[in-house]
């Protein structure tokens, strides 16, 4: 392993001029940058509670569960609806559960789901969070009344959010109060300095102390966003940095990462792998129906310094598959990279069915 700091985990400083350059602006000509993903929803799900009556807010009921408790503390209209988030064959129509005076948030679960929004004149709000599906098919063509996502998910940065309203070349200001922050600008330097020691401890000899001091900061960072509830003004060379990071093309390294695991990878009936023909996926997601067998394969990456992560525990079990294994696959990471994933998971295959 050449990367000391192991594969996957939160992103280190990275210079933007490194990244291949993609035409954001063609699909997206405006929009409005946040400090957070919730940030931006939080936003416009107020813009719309100031503008109208709302009655419901529609979350689907697989979904982060940080991201839900969140919500649940900002608002005491939450309803949710159900959706299989590891088929694309979905079916859902918003109009069998929501009104014209409610909010429906919907996912597009790690890139591959793309809605059709009914165009009836009593239709609900319909909001996408592209979190894990930035530049896809779906995040780019879509024609949802608005649309969010988290950007740091995808972006190097130490935050970041987007809203967009899709086909619409302005998008409204709205009379929510935006206040500055100072404990949160402090959070943001906090990111900052544990991107710039992850950095150094991959790159030199750092004393590996500075591993555990970056990990600390990103844990404390993650406890104070879990519990900060205000949209904060946005500094203007914190927006000048997220906007560096914007117009490249992230997606052409997962496509490519993503195709040699699939040529590598051995097939394994403990687990799928998701996939869509038309779209590269978030990460490499490998999907269980036993959770021993999930956890199993995570504590085995983690000893061969595998980071991978779980999107998202707490959810209840589906009608097909239950419990989703990511792994980055992100521009960080080459070839020699995916190998190692590959010889790992392979070698855990055999183990396994060794030993049931």
């Amino acid at each position: 392993m050449k990367n000391k700091a192991g594969l996957g985990s939160f992103f280190h400083s990275t210079d933007a001029d490194k990244i291949t350059d993609f035409n954001t602006l063609e699909y997206i000509p405006e929009y409005q940058l946040f400090y957070t993903g919730r940030h931006a929803m939080k936003y416009i799900f107020d813009k719309l509670i100031s503008e109208q009556s709302i009655e419901k807010i529609w979350l689907p009921k697989y979904y982060c569960q940080h991201v839900t408790s969140w919500l649940q503390n900002c608002y005491s209209n939450i309803h949710f609806y159900t959706i299989d988030p590891f088929t694309t064959t979905h079916d859902l129509n918003v109009l069998d559960f929501a009104t014209k005076n409610d909010i429906v948030l919907l996912n597009n679960f790690w890139g591959f789901f793309n809605y059709t929004i009914p165009t009836t004149a009593n239709r609900p709000i319909c909001i996408e969070d592209h979190s894990h599906g930035w530049l896809s098919t779906g995040c780019l063509t879509s024609t949802a009344d608005y649309c969010v996502a988290s950007l740091r998910k995808t972006l190097p940065i130490a935050l970041g959010g987007i809203l967009w309203q899709p086909n619409k070349e302005k998008i409204k200001k709205s009379n929510v109060e935006i206040l500055p922050n100072t404990a949160f600008y402090n959070n943001w330097e906090a990111i900052t300095t544990a991107m710039d020691l992850k950095k150094e401890y991959i790159a030199t000899t750092v004393d590996s102390s500075a591993k555990d001091i970056y990990l600390g900061l990103i844990g404390a960072s993650e406890t104070y966003l879990q519990h900060q509830y205000d949209v904060v003004a946005l500094k203007e060379e914190h927006k000048t940095y997220i906007n560096s990071y914007i117009q490249k093309d992230y997606t052409s390294y997962k496509k490519q990462n993503f195709e040699y695991l699939l040529q590598h990878l051995n097939i394994n009936s403990n687990f799928n792998i998701l996939t869509d023909s038309k779209n590269t996926p978030f990460g490499l997601h490998l999907v269980f129906k036993d959770r021993a067998t999930f956890l199993s394969l995570k504590a085995f990456l983690i000893g061969k310094d595998i980071y991978p992560s779980e999107l998202w525990p707490g959810n209840e079990k589906t009608d097909s598959w239950s419990y989703l294994l990511n792994i980055h696959i992100d521009f960080r990471y080459n070839s020699t990279d995916m190998t190692h994933i590959t010889t790992s998971i392979n070698q855990w295959g055999m183990h396994f069915y060794e030993n049931n």
